[in-house]
């Protein structure tokens, strides 16, 4: 496959082209997208959440962080972190 381009606005945000949505299953409007660092570049992985993965008292945590606009964390170690002291 060839490389697929897309630009970047000014606010840093990307439109994944269509054809890669549709490699990595992301169909639905909320689906997680993860980027991982490697050597080469970024790998980007369709995430999946299920929802008994978590207890309320979590999923009431993990909505705060999300309501949190603009924040983002290095690593999940300083995002777990970040929950925990919710």
């Amino acid at each position: 496959m060839d490389p697929v381009i897309a630009p970047i606005s000014s606010k840093g945000q990307v439109t994944i082209p269509a054809q890669i949505r549709k490699i990595l299953h992301l169909t639905r409007t909320g689906d997680l997208l993860g980027f991982i660092p490697v050597k080469e570049g970024v790998l980007m992985k369709h995430l999946e959440i299920r929802e008994e993965d978590f207890s309320e008292e979590e999923w009431d945590k993990l909505e705060k962080l999300a309501n949190r606009k603009g924040k983002s964390y290095k690593d999940a170690k300083t995002f777990l972190s970040a929950l925990k002291k919710l």
